[in-house]
């Protein structure tokens, strides 16, 4: 390879090594299931202390289902919707059962979403379920004992870029269903502006055109009218583009005249970050309870 093709810069200041090196956290972390163990074990704990209704249909496929912790002693009660990650190729609802430990006897439920993992599905197919999900929590409320006018979002990694693209969703034009359904949001370590993806190695599994990450990119459809706050960030040692995603995409939604609020989660990294949602001490978790009103 000819040596100004290794020094070309592809996206910012970034070669295309140094953008790679950005987004492949296996390089980091080459053993990522010390971590995943980590979560499957505290959520199996969990299940044993809430109750749990497992695998609820939310769509006609096979993975577009849904674990539900409903609140205990309380009817009308807020609920979040969780978006797991996996770099969009793994990774499943099974190893997010834990915070509910701590949200479920809080008065607020908890749900974590299944969707399809690429590459047996599109991205644009994963946003599209995980939109399906959120709208599904709306219609089903009263069914499963939560307030529809207390639906908050969250995702970690990924998991964040689907609730980002949850968020900006024209829920009137798509569903019929209000435009404010969603009362706040908690996105962590995720990615708003794919073009750095797109033109990252992520995109030898992704495929994605000009117009597919044009599409999926949060930061490109910000409405104009929201009244949603955002709690928005990624951990201390994630790599320097984790951490300009969320604050490019915070700078955006407070330009259009939205609220919204950084956290940085000190002392984790990439793949310790997502335990904060079921730590009671933690301030991510106290922000969300702060968000919530409880």
């Amino acid at each position: 390879m000819p040596q100004d093709a290794i020094t070309d810069k592809v996206f910012l200041d970034y070669t295309q090594e140094e953008l790679d090196w950005q987004y492949d956290h296996s390089k980091r972390f080459p053993d990522t299931g010390l971590f995943n163990k980590e979560r499957a074990d505290a959520s199996a704990i969990a299940q044993t202390k809430v109750k749990g209704l497992l695998n609820v249909p939310y769509g006609d496929d096979e993975r577009e289902v849904i674990d539900i912790f409903p609140a205990e002693g309380t009817k009308n009660s807020p609920v979040i919707v969780f978006m797991h990650g996996g770099a969009w190729t793994r990774g499943s609802k099974e190893g997010y059962s834990f915070p509910a430990a701590e949200f479920v006897p809080r008065g607020v439920a908890w749900a974590a979403t299944e969707f399809t993992n690429v590459p047996q599905g599109t991205l644009s197919n994963q946003v599209r379920q995980n939109r399906d999900a959120v709208a599904w929590v709306y219609k089903n409320a009263g069914t499963y004992g939560w307030d529809r006018d207390r639906i908050y979002i969250a995702g970690h990694s990924s998991g964040g870029h689907m609730c980002g693209m949850s968020l900006v969703t024209d829920w009137e034009g798509l569903y019929g269903l209000p435009n404010n359904l969603i009362k706040g949001a908690i996105a962590i370590s995720g990615m708003y502006d794919l073009e750095a993806v797109y033109l990252s190695y992520r995109n030898t599994y992704l495929h994605l055109s000009e117009d597919d990450w044009r599409e999926n990119s949060p930061i490109l459809h910000i409405p104009s009218q929201c009244d949603t706050p955002l709690l928005i960030g990624c951990s201390e040692h994630d790599t320097a583009e984790f951490h300009r995603q969320p604050e490019e995409f915070l700078k955006a939604w407070k330009a259009a005249g939205h609220n919204g609020e950084y956290i940085e989660l000190l002392d984790r990294h990439h793949f310790t970050g997502s335990m904060c949602y079921g730590e009671p001490d933690h301030p991510l978790f106290q922000k969300i309870c702060e968000m919530i009103g409880i």
